[in-house]
């Protein structure tokens, strides 16, 4: 048990070391005093409606995570598995050389209702992987739309056979290794890609707020690769930075400010998972759903 503790210590401590490095090279590109100046100048009414877009892409979110709980028999009111995710959400974020989120959720379920930690950690594992499907699927439709108008009209049947052997690829893999979430797969796909559109959009609504009016095809393809590379680096911080510093030396935007767009993300991400405090504070009284 040390050395899986130890082992994860030394994970979360690179990360964080990864993240202070990335933005130490992004800031020697683009000075802070920039990224300040252009959030001064931030429409707030776009900040808001970014905010508000992002806790709706939380909130559905939690209602994937109970698809995948029900299907295996777990019945945790609504209320209590947002109070959960949101409690989640602040231990991955602020405690990166403690538990993790999913590791805390865990541990809280199994010890108030006796589930089952192998089937609860499936549950969370395959709420993960059917976001991280998603993403993918979500990049390559981004892609699909920016080939169709700009690139040579033969990567379109290339880039639509990945995506439909990928997404299906997935399907029977989750239908071989975990056929009890076999009936909430499409579900559950759908749930995180409205959540990913939801995220995307709030990043263009941080665009907005900087007053970018174009481009934000590619600003949403590296937004959501940063999400995808965001597994090497401290909740994503540093990642999402340096690929909108490199990706404006091939496209046609302006560096500080998507590198600002990406920070006021992080802190809007930062602000919501502060509400795992108040549940933290006041201590989780689980409950289960009430059934028919």
């Amino acid at each position: 048990m040390e050395k899986v503790n130890l082992k994860k210590l030394l994970i979360n401590f690179a990360k964080i070391l990864i993240s202070v490095a990335l933005l130490y090279f992004v800031f020697q590109k683009i000075p802070f005093r920039e990224v300040t100046v252009l959030w001064a100048k931030t429409n707030v009414f776009y900040l808001l409606m970014a905010a508000i877009l992002f806790l709706a892409s939380q909130i559905i979110s939690t209602k994937r995570l109970e698809l995948y709980f029900k299907a295996n028999d777990f019945h945790l009111s609504f209320r209590s598995n947002l109070e959960l995710y949101f409690l989640g959400m602040f231990y991955n974020f602020f405690i990166p050389g403690g538990i993790g989120g999913d590791a805390y959720k865990v541990y809280l379920l199994n010890k108030n209702f006796g589930w089952s930690a192998k089937k609860i950690t499936s549950s969370l594992f395959n709420d993960r992987l059917s976001g991280l499907l998603a993403i993918c699927v979500l990049i390559l439709v981004l892609i699909l739309v920016f080939s169709f108008n700009l690139l040579e009209a033969k990567f379109f049947p290339i880039l639509f056979v990945l995506l439909v052997t990928g997404f299906f690829f997935t399907y029977f893999l989750t239908k071989k290794l975990f056929s009890i979430y076999t009936t909430v797969f499409f579900k559950a796909f759908s749930y995180s890609f409205l959540v990913q559109i939801l995220q995307v959009i709030s990043f263009i609504f941080l665009l907005k707020s900087l007053d970018v009016t174009n481009n934000f095809t590619i600003y949403s393809v590296v937004f959501l690769a940063s999400s995808v590379l965001s597994l090497i680096s401290f909740a994503g911080i540093g990642v999402r930075e340096m690929l909108f510093l490199q990706a404006s030396k091939w496209f046609s935007f302006q560096p500080e400010i998507s590198v600002s767009a990406s920070l006021l993300f992080t802190m809007i991400t930062a602000f919501f998972s502060l509400f795992g405090v108040i549940f933290q504070i006041r201590k989780l009284n689980l409950k289960l759903a009430e059934t028919p």
